[in-house]
């Protein structure tokens, strides 16, 4: 497959996520396949930050480490760009930024952004316009896209401000396009129709929108805050109540509060704010109340690395308070699943009275990607067992599946619900060892039934393979590739990716006995996934991938990590 990789580098503050957003806006208008993710640094200014983009012509769902284009705004992206630029690949660099020495190579472009913008009697801020300008000659000959991607990204600051940002970014590209010969010659693919460009942070909200999101809380915490900023900006349209929090406590305990009385509600938060929100959700496995948490993940322990992503959080999740009680915990790997699967994640919240974790990590997070538009008519909804009158009404009666029926606040002769003591068929506590026997055993049969129901594995590859690889979350992407380079290599391979991982499908047993080396792929440090598999199915694989240094995972990673692990044809 030919692809054409771009690395915008500098200093935070720099305007660099700027140019990378013109870039895609572009990219997506031209009708180009593509993948971008973002590298930043805990800091609101200075250190050394990149915005990376993958384009091709056909579907790529990961990043690649060999760049073609390197962009600079700072000293150190040129100095990297010695090790990551291909032998024919480009740099175009500031030449204010060096009073001595300056990059002397055939394949090196001084470009002085803010020269040009003041040359041409525009402010400074628009610099950031030129790169894009430059860029965009490297990979089309036709102006006008990117012209049409600035009108949209600036048109809410009026006819002066888009004008002036495209005349800059025609200088940047005029300038480029004097000094190279041709193109990325990208092939286009055609009838595409509209895309979607998204991240993450986006797919979730909007699924959670189109499942019915009534309420949510949250305080803010990298990397979940683009979800609650999300909600801030668009769901006041939707008729959604967004509440920050003082804290994760507070937020938690505000959406269950919405939840028991009877609208849709979620809080999203990291780790360290998903531990604040443990005993609220044991609070929620007691007193039977539906409710969704987004924990996006970002390494530890404590602090960690707060801008970077891991997958440390699955065992913690899978525990997810103290005691017994039913939850489910989803992990979508790229936007349609992150879209869809909130739908879900609420349905099975409110069908089984009990709360329900979405997995996400920064990668998938911040993470751009295009998506045919979402099908709505696909989101079901499922508000489980509610009734509105009963003679008696038993918040918690004993019934074989275990689901009780549930009454809104304010209908019928009274809601008993309890305030975290055990207690009987009417809501009231008890100290009867029977009775909480019997309480348990009805709670717990909901986990039964959700198990016996969670999402089948999503495969890839040969249905007779040589090696298979087994993850999850926004590994997704780097497990399909890879298992694509090793058909294409003539390896029968095969990727499975897991879209509930707790509780563990059924389906998963047939693969881990089936054909092929098996090899568990995830970011952390002790294997979660593997623990989790080996705990359900009594299974250990021949090989595990593993990677905990807050980068995420690509196939090349996985494919290194499997030389001389696989026996191949």
């Amino acid at each position: 497959m030919k692809t054409f990789n771009i690395k915008i580098g500098g200093e935070a503050g720099q305007g660099l996520v700027s140019i990378g957003n013109i870039l895609l806006r572009a990219a997506a208008k031209k009708g180009w396949h593509l993948f971008a993710h973002q590298d930043y640094e805990s800091r609101i200014r200075g250190g050394h930050n990149f915005f990376q983009i993958r384009l091709a012509g056909q579907p790529v769902f990961s990043w690649e480490k060999g760049i073609d284009l390197a962009v600079a705004l700072d000293k150190t992206t040129v100095d990297l760009s010695a090790e990551e630029l291909k032998a024919d690949g480009f740099l175009i660099y500031n030449p204010e930024l060096f009073k001595e020495e300056k990059p002397e190579s055939e394949n090196s472009i001084a470009l002085p952004y803010v020269q040009i913008v003041e040359d041409l009697g525009e402010p400074k801020i628009m610099a950031n316009a030129v790169a894009a300008g430059a860029v965009w000659a490297f990979l089309s000959a036709d102006f006008s896209i990117l012209e049409a991607a600035l009108a949209d990204m600036f048109s809410r600051y009026g006819a002066e401000i888009v004008a002036g940002n495209q005349k800059v970014a025609l200088a940047g590209f005029e300038r480029v396009r004097q000094v190279i010969s041709t193109g990325a010659e990208l092939e286009v693919p055609s009838g595409r129709g509209p895309r979607l460009l998204l991240k993450g942070n986006d797919a979730l909200p909007l699924g959670a929108l189109a499942a019915g999101l009534k309420f949510m809380s949250a305080y803010p915490m990298t990397p979940a805050t683009g979800v609650t900023e999300f909600i801030a900006r668009f769901g006041r349209e939707a008729g959604v109540i967004m509440e920050q929090a003082e804290d994760e406590i507070s937020a938690v305990n505000m959406a269950l509060g919405a939840a028991y009385a009877g609208v849709r509600s979620m809080t999203a938060t990291s780790g360290g704010g998903f531990a604040l929100m443990t005993e609220a959700l044991s609070l929620a496995g007691s007193a039977e109340v539906p409710l969704v948490v987004i924990n996006a993940q970002r390494p530890g322990p404590s602090t960690g690395l707060p801008t970077r992503t891991e997958q440390g959080d699955l065992s913690f999740a899978a525990a997810m308070s103290f005691g017994d009680f039913p939850r489910a915990i989803l992990a979508p790997g790229d936007l349609e699943e992150a879209f869809y699967l909130m739908g879900h994640a609420f349905n099975l919240a409110e069908e089984y009275q009990m709360p329900v974790v979405v997995l996400s990590d920064q990668h998938l997070a911040d993470s751009y990607s295009t998506a045919a538009p979402f099908d709505l008519s696909k989101v079901e909804i499922k508000r489980g067992l509610v009734v509105s009158e009963q003679d008696i009404y038993q918040r918690y009666k004993f019934t074989e599946d275990g689901i009780s029926p549930r009454m809104y606040p304010g209908f019928g002769r009274g809601v008993v619900v309890s305030a975290g003591d055990e207690h009987g068929e009417d809501g009231h506590l008890i100290e009867d060892g029977e009775i909480r026997k019997r309480m348990m055993d009805k709670r717990m049969a909901k986990q039964k039934t959700v198990e016996k129901k969670a999402l089948e594995p999503v495969l890839w590859g040969d249905s007779k393979p040589e090696a298979v690889l087994i993850g999850f979350g926004s590994a997704k992407g780097a497990l399909q590739e890879a298992a694509g380079v090793l058909k294409r290599d003539g390896c029968k391979a095969a990727a499975v990716h897991l879209p509930q991982v707790f509780p563990l499908p059924s389906g998963l047993e047939e693969i881990l006995n089936g054909p092929g080396s098996k090899f568990v792929v995830e970011s952390n440090y002790s294997g979660q996934l593997e623990a989790l598999i080996a705990a359900r199915f009594a299974w250990k694989p021949e090989g595990s991938i593993r990677r905990y240094d807050g980068r995420p995972l690509n196939a090349e990673y996985v494919l290194a990590k499997l030389e001389g692990g696989v026996s191949c044809g």
